[in-house]
C-alpha cells in the first residue's frame, strides 16, 4: 500500500465519520443549533466517556475473537499450501560465480575498457 493509498483509506474513515454525524448521531444528539454535549456538566461528559470507552473494550473483544475464528479459517482453508508449493516449485542451482579476474575483464570489455 502507498502512501497514497493509506491516506485515501483515512478519508474514507473520516468520510464514514461524517455519515454517523449527520445520520444516527443527529438523531440521537442534535438539539438543532447545538449539540447534547454542549449543554452536559463536566461530570456528564466524563461518565459519557467512561461509558463509551466501555463499549470500545466490548467491541475489541468482539472484534478479537472473530478475528480468532478467522485466522483458524483461512488457516484451515490454506492447510498444505506451502507444502504442495514447495512439491512444485522446480529449485534452479546457482551457477557459481566467476572468479575476479574473468569478472574484471567481462566489465572492461562491456565498457570499452573504460569505467
Amino acid at each position: 500500500m502507498t502512501s497514497e493509498e493509506l491516506a485515501n483509506e483515512v478519508m474514507s474513515a473520516v468520510m464514514a465519520v461524517q455519515s454517523r454525524i449527520v445520520g444516527v448521531g443527529q438523531e440521537q444528539y442534535s438539539l438543532g443549533s447545538q449539540q447534547k454535549f454542549e449543554l452536559m456538566s463536566l461530570a456528564e461528559i466524563i461518565q459519557y466517556a467512561r461509558e463509551e470507552i466501555e463499549d470500545g473494550i466490548a467491541y475489541h473483544v468482539m472484534l478479537r475473537y472473530k478475528l480468532g475464528l478467522l485466522d483458524k479459517a483461512v488457516a484451515q482453508a490454506f492447510a498444505g499450501y506451502n507444502a504442495n508449493r514447495s512439491q512444485v516449485e522446480v529449485r534452479v542451482p546457482t551457477p557459481p560465480l566467476p572468479d575476479a579476474m574473468v569478472f574484471n575483464q567481462t566489465v572492461n570489455d562491456f565498457f570499452g575498457g573504460q569505467r
